[in-house]
């Protein structure tokens, strides 16, 4: 696996490496069919966001500590197994709140994203497709 930099603070310019989007994988199809578009999810729903992001994590290493945490908690009550999406940053508006999250309020086209991590997949899933979720449905803080 590759080292990976990570982006501790905000970013107005385009930059390139990759960043990390966590997701159920049930929504792999869809993500990989149609891309990741920016909504307000479940958790930001719960935290009053106003606006349409997609939400990434800088490192493998923020991943690690969001899914050992705060984020790990959130997604206790998901079905089914957890995948990590590794996104090509290049060209993308990045905005971030000087935490440790990135957002862009933009689509992300599938040719630039692809699969970093998946978790164990649950017995009951092993021998089925991957199915879609919600269309276009991401894990959102």
């Amino acid at each position: 696996m590759k080292t990976h930099d990570s982006n501790e603070h905000a970013q107005s310019e385009p930059i390139s490496g990759e960043i990390y989007h966590v997701t159920p994988t049930r929504h792999l199809e869809s993500i990989f069919r149609d891309g990741l578009r920016p909504q307000i999810g479940p958790r930001s729903a719960l935290l009053g966001e106003a606006k349409e992001m997609v939400y990434f994590f800088g490192s493998m290493l923020a991943v690690e500590d969001a899914l050992s945490n705060w984020l790990g908690e959130a997604l206790d009550d998901e079905p089914g197994a957890i995948s990590v999406l590794a996104v090509d940053r290049s060209g993308l508006h990045l905005v971030s709140d000087g935490r440790y999250e990135l957002a862009c309020p933009h689509l992300i086209r599938p040719e630039n994203i692809s699969l970093a991590f998946q978790d164990d997949v649950p017995a009951d899933e092993r021998n089925g497709p991957v199915t879609g979720g919600a269309p276009h449905e991401q894990t959102n803080p």
